[in-house]
């Protein structure tokens, strides 16, 4: 079986989430620096930009702990924008631009308030111009309503889990939900135009990349948050106890980053539940990626072929024992409504046959990081010369340090190990050494490269997006003003010539 690839010839991309754009808000934003990134990144030569998922950071502060897989991004909604649309007086922003670190724990009182006095303005202004695509919004969007109401609830019970609501409300009993909705219209009313001002800002901004000839390439998380929208929803497809509990949790066997492992704590899938309707929430979900994205990373991959079941008060990962997933029906049916599967295999972690065969009977990309290639094996999939074409070469993801910490932690022998394998000296400035890796990528068989802003810019440890060992201090970090400059954008480009990979 294959599938026509979602990329076309060589080509390459940058790696940037919108919350890590500077500006003038607290958070970066679907507004004019947004706009500007886009117009940098087109002057490179790129033609991806990639992203983390959009949807609302949850637990952690994490866009993969999300409340919600189908609703976006509150914190990336540009007031700006929403007070030249009449929505919102002067709103509350820094006189300069800022790249500070995104203070998420202050959103709640300093961000939110605002937006929820624009979508109350709005409701209460039946003739302003929105109103058109809102209706369309509301009856396209079938997770809408559901959604905001658990948002609204969410509220409403000072943002307790929903496995701790009254148990009408948390077993979803028919009488409960009706009331509530009935008492809570008003704030479902104001999340529903809440997460329409994301969808319209972002899907404006997705029309000018495409229109820039960039696709986005999304990010799917393979699981969702206990505490989200879609657990309540649809409790019976996830493994839970009989009062909403985690029966057993998500996690990795000890990996790169842990010798424990990683214990995640999401619910796991009934995934014969889940086969038995079709995979229906499945479809749905990729279906509302495909809508915001061009192309989407399916994270963590390799739980369709086999997860890791962790038991559910596990101190740690080690626990934990192989499940067989869903493997290639699951694919199939994805298949039947996404005829070209735009789709990327993330296929790091530990790997087997089943895992390999999923993704290559399949035709799906895989991802290379420069990053894995020195692990003392001769066979190391993860060194420029073993790519095949059919993959995305990274230097290192934002789960990875950037190049420069990489290097700047590394044992003097693996530093000549390293040097010598990408022909530089074992003291070469740090500039040569990051950016003979971003050279390595670009050089590379691999039909796609993607380079984090982190290692464009040389930074450090500092600097680093995620900490998979860690659940605190992630996601916060923000490029400079001066990230998008001409010079940079030249030696992109040239680089990027000079291996093919710039079109028109």
């Amino acid at each position: 079986m294959t599938a026509a690839s979602p990329f076309t010839g060589r080509q390459f991309g940058v790696l940037l989430h919108p919350s890590s754009l500077f500006g003038h808000d607290d958070v970066g934003t679907l507004g004019a620096e947004a706009y500007q990134f886009v117009d940098w990144l087109a002057s490179t030569g790129a033609s991806i930009w990639q992203i983390l998922p959009l949807t609302a950071n949850g637990q952690y502060d994490s866009p993969y702990f999300s409340y919600s897989t189908f609703a976006g991004n509150p914190w990336l909604i540009d007031l700006a924008r929403l007070h030249d649309a009449g929505l919102l007086p002067e709103p509350r922003l820094h006189a300069e631009v800022t790249d500070a670190r995104v203070p998420f724990a202050d959103l709640p009182q300093t961000k939110r308030p605002q937006l929820l006095e624009a979508a109350q303005a709005f409701l209460a202004d039946p003739e302003h111009a929105w109103w058109p695509q809102f209706r369309e919004f509301r009856r396209e969007q079938s997770w809408l309503a559901d959604t905001a109401h658990f948002f609204a609830l969410k509220e409403d019970y000072s943002d307790a889990p929903w496995w701790k609501w009254s148990d009408g409300l948390r077993t979803r009993e028919r009488t409960a939900i009706k009331a509530s909705r009935r008492e809570l219209a008003e704030r479902i009313a104001v999340w529903e135009t809440v997460f329409f001002f994301v969808d319209r800002q972002w899907s404006e901004l997705k029309t000018y990349a495409n229109g820039k000839g960039i696709r986005v390439l999304g990010d799917l998380p393979i699981y969702v948050n206990h505490d989200s929208a879609d657990v309540w929803l649809n409790q019976e497809q996830f493994e839970l106890d009989t009062l909403g509990g985690l029966s057993a949790q998500s996690g990795v066997p000890p990996d790169y980053f842990s010798v424990t492992g990683q214990l995640w704590g999401n619910p796991l899938y009934r995934w014969a539940e889940m086969e038995r309707d079709g995979f229906t929430w499945w479809v749905e979900r990729l279906r509302r990626c495909i809508e915001l994205t061009d192309i989407v990373r399916i994270d963590h991959f390799r739980a369709l072929a086999a997860y890791w079941e962790v038991p559910a008060g596990a101190a740690d990962a080690r626990s934990g024992r192989w499940v067989k997933g869903p493997g290639q029906a699951f694919i199939d049916v994805l298949r039947d409504a996404f005829p070209s599967l735009p789709f990327v295999a993330e296929d790091l972690g530990t790997l087997d046959d089943d895992v390999y065969r999923l993704r290559d009977d399949n035709s799906l990309f895989g991802m290379r990081i420069l990053q894995f290639g020195f692990d003392g094996t001769a066979d190391n999939p993860h060194r420029p010369h073993a790519f095949p074409t059919s993959c995305i070469a990274y230097t290192g993801t934002h789960d990875n340090e950037p190049v420069a910490a990489w290097w700047s932690a590394m044992s003097p022998k693996m530093r000549t190990e390293v040097a010598r394998y990408y022909q530089f000296e074992p003291d070469a400035d740090i500039g040569r050494v990051v950016w003979s890796l971003i050279e390595a990528a670009l050089g590379s068989k691999a039909d796609v490269a993607v380079i984090p802003v982190q290692d464009l810019l040389v930074l450090g440890e500092a600097d680093r997006m995620n900490d998979p060992s860690t659940f605190v201090g992630n996601w916060s970090w923000r490029m400079p003003p001066t990230g998008q400059s001409a010079e940079l954008a030249d030696s992109l480009r040239s680089l990027a010539e000079r291996y093919g990979r710039v079109h028109g």
